[in-house]
């Protein structure tokens, strides 16, 4: 028996083509994919890419959400560029910021600081009529 076993496993075409195991149903797969395995390549990626866009914008939103906080608890406690600071200082907020696309540094920390000292809401900031109303203001004051 043990020596049936030995030949079995050292044998070197069992289950496997040239570029290792490709499942049973591999030789029906490629018959049907008469492009060659690029188009599948160029498939995987665009879906990988648009599954980290995805995962991205989950994150940003979070970021969105942590400056909400950031601004009731100025109008509550006045406390506000305080607490954000201290959350995009933090591992966690570190890693939310990265994970959001977002470079983790004191530039962009005194960035959020100042937004949250605005007291605008993420949501009507990022509201078109919000960005008529500054760019109106901005144009009122240049001249």
């Amino acid at each position: 028996m043990r020596s049936v076993h030995m030949w079995y496993s050292k044998s070197r075409n069992q289950n496997r083509s040239e570029n290792g195991h490709k499942g049973r149903h591999a030789a029906k797969k490629e018959r049907k994919n008469k492009d060659g395995k690029m188009s599948q390549f160029v498939d995987g990626t665009a879906f990988n890419h648009e599954q980290g866009n995805r995962a991205r914008k989950l994150f940003a939103a979070v970021v969105l959400a942590a400056l909400d906080d950031a601004i009731a608890d100025d109008k509550k406690y006045g406390n506000g560029p305080d607490q954000i600071a201290r959350w995009a200082r933090s591992r966690d907020g570190r890693e939310v910021l990265t994970c959001a696309g977002i470079d983790p540094n004191e530039r962009v920390v005194s960035g959020l600081m100042q937004f949250v000292e605005n007291g605008v809401r993420t949501s009507v900031a990022l509201s078109r009529e919000e960005s008529e109303r500054r760019q109106a203001a901005e144009q009122a004051q240049a001249a």
